[in-house]
């Protein structure tokens, strides 16, 4: 009797286990169930936040579920970073990601507050390439390296950086190392920010985005001084500003924007989300923003944004 007992709770234990795997398939199935949340760790108005906030209005068309997009300051994205930490695995939460995080925090002072590393994650998808510029306060008659250079021989040099630990700071400082010259920088809560207070003449540079800087550009309030690029830009803006890869240095990269998961979500729905992100990429719409905004479209395969946090990584460890 006893025996029957016990080979009856086994079957019921067997049958629960099964029942619910059966029911964690099908959630992954069905996902989403619900809204899907994206939030951007930076600025509002910044090139992440307006690429995030134009992709989510394709939710219902690419996953049945509207995407919600949000921003969360704070530590040049490590908050928000820090914070996502709370999500399950499989949640209907995603976050924006790039090299700052993951390759220029960990490795610089200040590196024992970071309480996540990439390994937290799961890349998806990357939105964008994007190259900083470097721009100066008009008046100061800095139009190249070779002027830069002279300038900061002679003068106290404040440049203006989105974050201190972020991408921008990074570049700020192993091109001061290149150069040979001091930079004293001066972190703001986003590019625009930053760009404001050297078009106000509160820095004499400011590094951003090609496209936050443009319009201080056209009305020949900044002038550009160099790409953080392997080669030269030129464009309707930026008339053949090299790139700081041809004057032989190499403490740069180009600005990735990734989506991710929590680590350990299924695969099933890491390639849903990615075949949605790559469906909204090919929108003329989003097309069209992405040259207003003067990005990169640049999904990578997953290796390859491995790679790139990886090869940061070495750039970062080199020129610290």
């Amino acid at each position: 009797m006893k025996k029957a007992v016990v080979m009856v709770l086994i079957a019921l234990c067997m049958m629960g286990t099964v029942s619910a795997a059966g029911q964690a398939e099908s959630n992954v199935d069905s996902w989403p169930s619900e809204p899907v949340t994206v939030v951007c760790p930076w600025a509002v108005g910044g090139v992440a936040d307006v690429v995030n906030r134009k992709t989510a209005t394709y939710g219902m068309e690419v996953l049945g579920q509207p995407i919600l997009a949000t921003n969360e300051l704070g530590a040049g994205g490590n908050v928000a970073l820090t914070n996502f930490l709370n999500n399950e695995a499989n949640s209907h939460n995603l976050i924006f990601g790039a090299e700052g995080a993951f390759s220029i925090a960990p490795n610089v002072d200040g590196a024992d507050a970071i309480l996540f590393t990439y390994d937290d994650y799961i890349p998806i998808i990357n939105l964008y390439s994007a190259v900083f510029v470097l721009t100066a306060d008009s008046s100061l008659g800095i139009d190249d390296l070779e002027s830069l250079q002279s300038y900061a021989k002679n003068n106290r040099m404040k440049i203006a950086v989105n974050g201190i630990a972020g991408s921008e700071a990074f570049l700020a400082k192993a091109l001061a190392k290149d150069l040979g010259i001091n930079l004293e920088l001066v972190s703001y809560n986003g590019a625009n920010l930053a760009l404001d207070a050297a078009a106000k003449g509160e820095t004499a540079l400011a590094i951003s985005h090609q496209s936050q800087a443009r319009g201080s550009v056209e009305a020949g309030i900044l002038t550009p001084v160099v790409v953080f690029d392997d080669k030269t830009v030129n464009n309707e803006v930026y008339k053949n500003i090299k790139g700081v890869g041809e004057y032989g240095y190499t403490g740069f990269f180009r600005n990735r924007c990734f989506v991710l998961a929590r680590k350990g979500t299924d695969q099933k729905i890491i390639d849903k989300v990615r075949e949605a992100y790559m469906e909204i990429l090919q929108k003329d719409d989003v097309v069209e923003l992405f040259n207003t905004l003067m990005i990169e479209y640049d999904p990578l395969s997953l290796e390859a944004i491995d790679a790139h946090i990886d090869a940061v990584t070495e750039i970062v460890k080199a020129n610290s």
